[in-house]
């Protein structure tokens, strides 16, 4: 496996005076770990979730506890409602799966550390997924013998 990263940035904002920091990522599999990942239905497995996904999953998640708790229809309606626009917004937010690091994911941030987060979460991702892979081909009944 290998992991191509690109690092960018382009001026954002009215008059240009912010920053954007951009990554783009993609993961180049063998034929082999290709195999594997069909095999064993890795492709949706999460690699990465942006800040604002996590955000809008916990108001979401809160909205909907808060209008299941009762205090009257009319307020667990409003409850409802703001719960799913905040799965709304958590459907539109970031998240890299195996799948979509293998077609190449851009991730644009404004924050540096964000883009530094969102670059290690996927360095580690990736060696947890090699790991998966080197461990998917010894199911083949060979016997492995540990010693202490």
């Amino acid at each position: 496996m290998q992991l191509k990263l690109k690092r960018t940035q382009r001026a954002a904002g009215l008059m240009g005076g912010k920053v954007m920091f951009g990554l783009d990522a993609r993961a180049e599999l063998s034929a082999e770990e290709r195999e594997l990942v069909r095999k064993y239905s890795l492709g949706k497995l999460v690699v990465y979730d942006s800040e604002a996904r996590k955000k809008h999953n916990e108001l979401a998640y809160g909205h909907f506890d808060d209008a299941a708790g009762g205090g009257g229809a009319g307020r667990g309606l409003w409850k409802n409602t703001r719960g799913l626009a905040s799965a709304a917004m958590m459907a539109l937010s970031l998240r890299v799966t195996v799948d979509s690091l293998v077609g190449g994911q851009h991730i644009e941030c404004k924050e540096l550390d964000e883009l530094l987060g969102a670059e290690g979460a996927i360095l580690n991702a990736c060696k947890n997924l090699k790991a998966y892979l080197e461990t998917a081909v010894t199911f083949d009944g060979r016997e492995e013998v540990v010693e202490f």
